[in-house]
């Protein structure tokens, strides 16, 4: 949303550009917020952006988890290992060049 005023400081136009982002408030022991409100001040951004970093990397550590979980099993089963590396096998070569424009 835009909003002009033409009450500027100067008495000129005043127009600012304003985002609105829906946040929410979430409950966490006191010395939990001391510890985030410390960690944001040590990085001089935001408490809210710490956690939304904090939280993206999490959801990245738990991706990875479950692909090494999922390696884990495929390594564990012969037949399903058998598939994966034929499957892998006939892609090797396929360095085709590609067309000069």
């Amino acid at each position: 949303m835009v909003r002009c005023t033409t009450s500027g400081i100067d008495g000129g136009d005043d127009c600012r550009l304003l985002i609105y982002m829906k946040t929410t408030m979430i409950r966490v022991p006191s010395e939990t917020r001391d510890r985030l409100n410390a960690l944001a001040r040590r990085r001089g951004t935001p408490a809210g952006e710490v956690v939304a970093e904090l939280v993206r990397e999490a959801d990245d550590r738990a991706l990875l988890a479950d692909a090494e979980e999922s390696w884990k099993r495929l390594a564990a089963d012969p037949q399903a290992l058998a598939v994966y590396r034929a499957e892998t096998g006939e892609l090797e070569g396929f360095d085709t060049r590609l067309p000069e424009y």
